[in-house]
């Protein structure tokens, strides 16, 4: 249990940490359907990865 809060942990870091450095730049050419595409991108790509994440943690705790 306390490896399972130490990841979550980890996790919400390093998600803050890129969440704040992607901030800091403004983008001029900003357009909400360039946004809605790009997080859907976003998305579709770490539902995936996250799922294989997740298996492996499994398969290393309880198999």
């Amino acid at each position: 249990m306390k490896l399972l809060i130490i990841l979550v942990a980890l996790v919400c870091i390093v998600a803050l940490v890129i969440t704040l450095a992607l901030t800091k730049s403004e983008d001029t050419s900003y357009s909400s359907h360039k946004s809605i595409s790009n997080q859907l991108l976003l998305y579709l790509a770490l539902i995936p990865i996250i799922g294989v994440i997740i298996a492996l943690l499994y398969w290393v705790l309880f198999a």
